[in-house]
């Protein structure tokens, strides 16, 4: 697959994958660009993750996402999904973590 360029420099821009959605980011802006289909995918993980955090009763009582699985790219290192007091942090706010 050709390396996608940068609109805003024309640097080839890396292509990261999180929850199943694929994001191009210019590695020296962040700019980020989605591909066709991907932006109803990030309204629908948004919305899951609205659903997920309404819902009543312990964690263990909930109903998992639909994508739950997590999709990891070179750049994920597994203690980066704790905050600095061991909770695990959203889901939405590691999206955007890159």
């Amino acid at each position: 697959m050709p390396l996608i360029q940068s609109p805003i420099d024309g640097l080839p821009m890396r292509q990261i994958v999180r929850y199943g959605i694929e994001f191009d980011v210019c590695p020296s802006t962040g700019g980020v660009w989605l591909d066709k289909g991907e932006l109803e995918k990030l309204i629908a993980f948004v919305a899951e993750e609205a659903r997920a955090q309404d819902m009543p009763g312990p964690p263990s009582d909930r109903v998992q996402p639909r994508n739950a699985h997590r999709h990891f790219d070179e750049d994920d290192a597994g203690d980066r999904h704790h905050g600095g007091d061991g909770r695990r942090k959203s889901r939405l706010l590691d999206l955007f973590e890159f």
